[in-house]
Parts: structure tokens; C-alpha cells; sequence
């Protein structure tokens, strides 16, 4: 396994370790249980889980406590078409990323790059994929990559094992490569903010590379004083 697999392990091994200190309010010993099998499940599934596989993800009580427990790591549960997965939380991302924490090394952010660009964004953007996820994209190949004279061969073929052990490309030794599960566990706002990114690179003069540009160079909106409640 790659540094970046075994990274990715390691982090996801100490938080099941310190969610799995976090006693749920409210609860007898057989919901608890219930509840920490639900967030050992998320933390470590391939795919999104059907709710009806996991007693606390079908019953909305002990779900909110599922998200409270993770909410203790910096997780949080996010419902998919397929089931529910666990992601980071927004801010939590941020300040990971900030410390250089699971941030990928310059060739792997190539790699991946182009993955998107020519797998998904493209596809999209042509109306050849018409969904919102990322695991849904046109295979590309490494000699596909490789057309970008900055990374050889070697060099590409280091990083796709890196990325596919870390599940960010999908697992295994077929010669496509496309996105991994990794981008099942993207909250919807990381997800808008990633598809932001590609058109900024992929159009950067476009009118909607405009629009993107515009909306985040604006303060954050403020909340009108006349509409805010005052406690009594």
C-alpha cells in the first residue's frame, strides 16, 4: 500500500478509536451499540449504505445520533441516492487542508486533475453525463495522461497507485481510470466548490467562470437586523 493509503488508514483508525469514546446521550447499552456499528459501518464503507442494512441509519432517532457521534471527529452523514456515507465536515476540511493535512503532493493533484477534466467535466459539459456524481465518468487512460509532456509515464503510473489506494481513483488494476469513492464523501457545498474549480480551469473566459469569480471575490452576505429574532 501507498504513504497515502496508509495515511488515509491511519486517520480513519483514530477517529473509529475516539468516536467510539463518545457515549450518546440518552441511550441504553443496545442502542449504543446500535449507534457505533452505524458510524464504524460509515467510516469504512466502499459504497453508500442501504439504511435498511444498518438498524441506526434506518431509525431517524438513532441517525441523529449517529451524526452527533461523528460530529465529535469532524464528520458528518451524507445521504446519497444509494444510502448514506460519512464525509468530512466543511470546516473541518478547510483546517485540515490548511495544515497540510491529506493534502495530495503536486504530481498526484495532476494526475487527478485530468481525470476530472477529461472524465467528468467535459463529459458534462458536452451533456454526454447528466448527473451530479463524480463516480460517473468517462474512463480515461494513462497514455491519455501522459499527452501532458510534464509527467512521464512512471511518474503517472506511481501516482495512480497512490490515488487508487487511497480511494480516490476507484480501486483496482483495470487500465481506465476514473474517480474513486473518496468523492462519494464530498458534503454538497465541497462538491459545488469542486465543479467551480474545473470550469475555472477548463474556462477560464467563459461567462460562467465570470459568475463564479464574481460570487466569491463578494463579502458574505449579512443577516438583515430587522429580521432577527430577539430573545425574550
Amino acid at each position: 500500500m501507498s504513504e497515502a493509503g496508509i495515511g488515509h488508514e491511519q486517520r480513519r483508525s483514530e477517529r473509529l478509536e475516539r468516536a467510539s469514546a463518545v457515549t450518546p446521550r440518552t441511550v441504553d447499552a443496545h442502542q449504543r451499540a446500535l449507534v457505533l456499528e452505524a458510524v464504524a459501518a460509515l467510516e469504512v464503507a466502499a459504497e453508500p449504505i442501504d439504511a435498511a442494512r444498518v438498524p441506526a441509519l434506518d431509525d431517524p432517532g438513532l441517525r441523529a445520533l449517529v451524526g452527533e457521534v461523528l460530529g465529535e471527529v469532524g464528520r458528518v452523514v451524507l445521504r446519497l441516492p444509494g444510502g448514506y456515507v460519512s464525509g468530512y465536515d466543511d470546516e473541518i476540511a478547510d483546517r485540515l487542508a490548511a495544515e497540510g493535512i491529506g493534502v495530495l503532493d503536486p504530481v498526484d493533484r495532476a494526475v487527478l486533475a485530468v481525470v476530472l477534466l477529461r472524465g467528468v467535466a467535459v463529459p458534462r459539459a458536452r451533456g454526454r453525463i447528466t448527473g451530479d456524481d463524480w463516480t460517473d465518468a468517462e474512463p480515461i487512460t494513462v497514455d491519455q495522461i501522459a499527452l501532458n509532456r510534464h509527467l512521464t509515464k512512471t511518474r503517472i503510473k506511481t501516482s495512480v497507485r497512490r490515488l487508487r489506494a487511497a480511494g480516490i481513483l476507484r480501486p483496482g488494476h483495470r487500465a481506465d481510470l476514473v474517480p474513486g469513492p473518496q468523492f462519494q464523501r464530498l458534503t454538497p457545498a465541497r462538491s459545488q466548490r469542486l465543479w467551480e474549480d474545473l470550469v475555472l480551469v477548463s474556462r477560464p473566459d467563459g461567462m460562467l467562470a465570470e459568475v463564479i469569480r464574481r460570487r466569491r471575490t463578494q463579502p458574505p452576505t449579512q443577516p438583515n437586523p430587522s429580521t432577527v429574532g430577539v430573545p425574550t
